[in-house]
């Protein structure tokens, strides 16, 4: 027989074997493909530009590739493990390691073809797919689909070098080993201690971290814990491996004061205690990449569920505009005209007076420029506004804000300057004492208020948007007649006026007073047609007059929901990612253990253990081995969501969402615990 039969029969022989590995790299040829279309496709480009969203896709990118790497070599691991015994027939044959090494380079040849044409072709047919989806999400501006070959060239480009890496370690690791290492290498048992008392501290110390991450994250335990904060993280990511690691002992020594449950089990956990350091290795990663998966995927999928309840939150009103000294000037009678005429029902229409000066903060000890344009409003005007009754003295200041957040918040102490904010200085914009301070204020009227005098409360008295070039969210209420005094000194560009209108406002009539607004300033018909500002960032004299377009909150939500869904729709396929990956980890464990398990059970078979029996302990093994990391990986991850939007007080929503996800990663990995436990049983049906 030939070195070529050899290679050609070895191949037929073992095809079902090379399926799994052609599937992972056939997959990572597509994904990266998919991703790079996307990366390179110059309406992502014309649209998106380089901001934020654009960042995002990059980031995913450089996430796809880390996968790749992990992904095909730890599946190449696995291969050559599940291989050993079969090198070692080869070497006993008279095969030589020259021999070898030509025989895994035609197969790798063979499968770096299949893979990489399969796998572009796949990733052409899905990305079209892909791009159909997203222009579901994307309203106003849908994105063709368009094969390019800078996306060709990165995915075929970094397959090969991966590929190539994992070729070279097959090289050495064939040229490393002996004849005596690959006969043996399926005989040999990772048996190892476990400690009871270990796995036991490892759960306290993970338990405690967990109770105590979210306490720090709101500031109820200490102000400043950054570095608490950090160990914890890490404590609650490390841990795990210890406790996978030692868990089977820690359960078992519980199992023994349960008689019954514990002789029912025996078998299982002497299979499991003999085989916890494979396992542990495992499940931990596992777990890992449950819990980023789940991260990933459930994060930015409540984050697109919950848009319509975020807009709300931040519009309490459906349309909002600025009036200045010299534009938008219109009184609300004829607002409330134009939206009438075309249809819309007014129920509220108010404008709130404000002042825009420059506030000052202590952070720390340092005075810093908080904003060149904070907020004033008066006392009177807020009470009329929100129908409130705070009653403020000279001392006192109300700190009001949209956003309602569970973490306790308080204001430092600050100062208000009468000034132009044009006129800031660079040595205001510097951190500094508070005599610095004043004596860069000197000449210019001030006003300070200490922490404990401003009171912070979140009520929904205008839109929480940027627009009129500022920040509206937040603002101070003062006593009136301080405001006043205030107002007083300032100039006239400085108060402005927020028309604030709640109603069923149609986008017939939104257009209306937008074309009336457009016509009052003077502007010509190519203004305020876009929503999207940052097209005019480049423009000094367009960028401050664009800036000035109304607000309308059915537009807001048109745009949060495009924003958003399209990075759902990127992110979900990083996520995807780490949920596959998680599923081909333990089918590659559950191949290459088969070997190992085979004379356990043969050995069971001889003291009369029947098949039926021998496959009950089998599926109880493998369930823990599938179920018990996706179990605590999903709660890992739902628990750093919950963590990381604890502060939010749509948290409950937005973890209900995440949670919606879990339950379909827990749906897969029953898929794949029956596909996986399908194909142990069919090899072990060969010996029993």
């Amino acid at each position: 027989m030939t070195f070529s039969t050899i290679v050609r029969k070895n191949f037929l022989y073992n095809a079902k074997k090379y399926l799994s590995l052609y599937f992972v790299n056939s997959l990572t040829v597509a994904i990266l493909f998919m991703f790079g279309s996307l990366l390179y496709n110059p309406e992502v480009l014309m649209q998106v530009g380089d901001t934020t969203l654009y960042g995002i896709v990059r980031f995913a990118l450089v996430g796809v590739v880390l996968f790749s790497f992990v992904f095909i070599t730890y599946s190449n691991l696995s291969f050559l493990k599940y291989r050993s015994k079969e090198f070692g027939m080869y070497i006993t044959l008279g095969m030589t390691t020259k021999n070898l090494i030509k025989m895994l380079f035609l197969e790798n040849v063979g499968i770096f073809a299949v893979s990489l044409a399969s796998g572009l072709v796949t990733g052409g047919v899905f990305g079209k797919l892909f791009f159909m989806g997203l222009n579901q999400i994307l309203i106003s501006k849908p994105i063709s689909f368009e094969l390019n070959g800078s996306s060709l060239l990165l995915s075929s480009g970094i397959f090969l070098i991966v590929f190539s890496g994992n070729f070279i370690f097959n090289i050495l690791y064939l040229r490393k080993i002996s004849i005596v290492d690959v006969l043996q290498a399926a005989k040999k048992k990772e048996i190892g201690k476990s400690s009871v008392v270990m796995g036991s501290l490892a759960m306290i110390v993970f338990a405690a971290s967990v109770l105590l991450l979210p306490q720090l994250m709101l500031g109820k335990l200490f102000d400043e814990a950054t570095l608490i904060i950090i160990i914890l993280i890490v404590l609650t990511m490390v841990t795990p491996y210890v406790i996978f690691g030692t868990l089977i002992s820690v359960v078992k020594s519980v199992m023994k004061h349960f008689k019954k449950i514990y002789n029912n089990n025996l078998i299982v956990m002497s299979n499991l205690s003999h085989r916890f350091l494979s396992y542990k290795t495992t499940m931990y990663i596992v777990s890992l990449l449950m819990a980023g998966a789940l991260f990933f995927i459930g994060m930015t999928y409540a984050m697109y569920a919950t848009t319509d309840e975020n807009n709300d939150r931040d519009h309490p009103f459906d349309v909002m505009f600025v009036e200045s000294n010299r534009f938008n000037q219109m009184d609300d009678g004829e607002i409330e005209s134009i939206l009438t005429k075309q249809g819309s029902t007014v129920e509220q229409n108010e404008t709130l007076e404000i002042l825009q000066i420059p506030e000052f903060r202590n952070y720390g000890g340092s005075w810093v420029l908080w904003d060149t344009h904070a907020a004033i409003i008066s006392e009177g005007n807020y009470n009329r506004h929100m129908g409130t009754s705070y009653s403020l003295s000279p001392s006192q200041a109300l700190f009001a804000r949209v956003h309602q957040e569970n973490r306790e918040y308080a204001v430092p102490d600050n100062v208000l300057a009468v000034m132009d904010p044009e006129l800031i200085s660079e040595e205001l914009r510097e951190k500094g004492s508070k005599d610095d301070l004043l004596r860069a204020l000197e000449g210019y009227p001030v006003t300070e208020y200490k922490s404990g005098s401003i009171k912070v409360v979140s009520e929904p008295y205008i839109n929480s948007v940027q627009t009129a070039n500022s920040y509206f969210g937040h603002a101070l209420v003062v006593d009136d007649m301080k405001y006043e005094k205030i107002k007083a000194a300032v100039e006239e560009s400085q108060v402005i006026k927020a028309h604030l209108v709640k109603g069923d406002i149609r986008e017939a009539g939104f257009q209306a007073l937008v074309q009336a607004l457009r016509e009052r300033n003077g502007f010509d018909s190519s203004y305020w047609n876009s929503t999207q500002q940052q097209e005019y960032l480049t423009d000094d004299e367009r960028t401050p007059l664009e800036a000035l377009r109304p607000i309308y909150k059915d537009e807001q939500l048109k745009n949060q929901l495009e924003s958003n869904g399209t990075i759902f729709f990127i992110i979900i396929f990083l996520g995807s990612l780490f949920a596959i990956d998680s599923g081909v980890v333990l089918y590659h464990k559950v191949l290459s253990d088969i070997d190992d398990h085979k004379d356990s059970l043969l050995s069971l078979k001889r003291i009369g253990v029947t098949r039926k029996e021998i496959i009950v302990i089998v599926s109880k093994e493998l369930a823990v081995t599938f179920f018990l990391p996706s179990i605590f990986g999903v709660g890992l991850g739902l628990y750093y969501f919950n963590v990381l939007f604890s502060n939010q007080n749509l948290v409950g929503q937005l973890v209900e969402k995440a949670a919606l996800v879990a339950s379909l990663f827990l749906v897969l990995q029953v898929v794949f615990y029956f596909v996986s436990r399908k194909k142990y049983v069919s090899e072990l049906g060969k010996y029993l």
